[in-house]
């Protein structure tokens, strides 16, 4: 069930209610729940080929991991410059545990960020990109303040108009949060804000978080949008707060549709780290019950429906052959490498 599409055919006097939009937005969760547990289920060749062999991606698809890595390795090194907390999560944090590293195919990663973090991260992030004459040229960084204006002017734009129309269908399906990325040949990150939660609005949060969050991202569409002010009257309204409390949970700007519920502090702090291709990141305290908080007992179970980005593809846009596309990202993975290892 698309209720994207049919809700915006509604009058806007009913797109506006909270009370409506609330029932809505729960019944096409059903459906969307009902169709993704169909196309969850194990796979039992691909459990034995992944869970009993060592196997990994290769060729030019390999290589935009490493790429990405090294875009990991990047944030990790500004994070700890300005003593900023980032946690390893999702399908990249379940790579980590399960595969040592990538979801084999996997092909970018996910962090997330305390909002206050998150924020800061936001404001210095440009320098550390722009202080360096390669980095300003080739790493892009986008953070939408509305459908089509990147909220930052003196970096590269991720989201240009050959990226848009390769993979995204629509404008609703941009990203609010903050994505990293190298530009040619391409490779990406996302950082996701998420927030404590009010302990006495946890139960409000679980109840209206997904449709305040559908609110939000259609509030794009409408004339005179302020992303500041719609975020944070929506954040009040399901007790979303700066302050440490005993729950978090994803911020409205973040993730497209997912809808976890809030989550015990406990899971993530202490920070904990884990190693990541090698590379020792910063981890949730407890992993492997994020994991199962996430996917389900079955975590480790491989699913029947593998959902791949492939970027790899939309590299050979750019490239007369797979070798040329091979030495770029040979000579990217290179250079960043050696910015990360002399990052001052």
């Amino acid at each position: 069930m698309d209720f994207s599409r049919i809700y915006k055919k509604l009058p806007k006097r009913i797109r506006r209610s909270d009370y409506l939009t609330y029932h809505a937005v729960n019944i096409s969760s059903f459906f969307h729940k009902l169709f993704k547990s169909k196309n969850d289920e194990k796979d039992p060749f691909l459990n034995f080929l992944f869970k009993s062999t060592n196997l990994k991606a290769d060729g030019n698809f390999r290589k935009v991991q490493l790429l990405a890595l090294e875009l990991l390795k990047f944030i990790d090194n500004v994070c700890k410059q300005y003593d900023l907390t980032y946690f390893l999560i999702y399908g990249s944090l379940l790579g980590a545990i399960r595969h040592g590293g990538f979801i084999p195919w996997d092909d970018d990663l996910d962090i997330m960020m305390m909002r206050k973090d998150y924020n800061k991260l936001i404001e210095v992030l440009p320098y550390e990109i722009n202080k360096n004459d390669y980095l300003k040229e080739n790493i892009g960084l986008t953070l939408l303040d509305n459908i089509n204006d990147n909220y930052f002017d003196d970096t590269n734009h991720i989201l240009d108009e050959s990226y848009v129309n390769h993979f995204l269908a629509n404008d609703s399906e941009k990203s609010r949060f903050l994505q990293l990325g190298f530009l040619k040949p391409l490779a990406k990150l996302d950082i996701f804000p998420f927030d404590y939660i009010k302990n006495d609005s946890v139960d409000i949060y679980n109840k209206k978080y997904r449709s305040q969050k559908f609110l939000f991202r259609n509030d794009y569409f409408e004339e005179g949008f302020s992303y500041f002010v719609e975020i944070n009257e929506r954040s009040k309204k399901i007790g979303l707060t700066m302050e440490e409390t005993d729950f978090i949970g994803e911020g409205l700007d973040a993730t497209y549709w997912d809808d976890f519920g809030a989550i015990d502090v406990n899971l993530f702090f202490p920070i904990n780290s884990i190693e990541f291709e090698g590379v020792t990141v910063m981890s949730p305290n407890q992993p492997l019950e994020l994991l199962k908080f996430w996917y389900g007992e079955n975590y480790m179970d491989i699913p029947s429906n593998l959902d791949i980005h492939n970027f790899n593809d939309f590299n050979k846009k750019f490239y007369d052959s797979d070798d040329e596309i091979s030495q770029a990202f040979l000579e990217a993975i290179a250079t960043l490498k050696d910015i990360n290892e002399n990052f001052d």
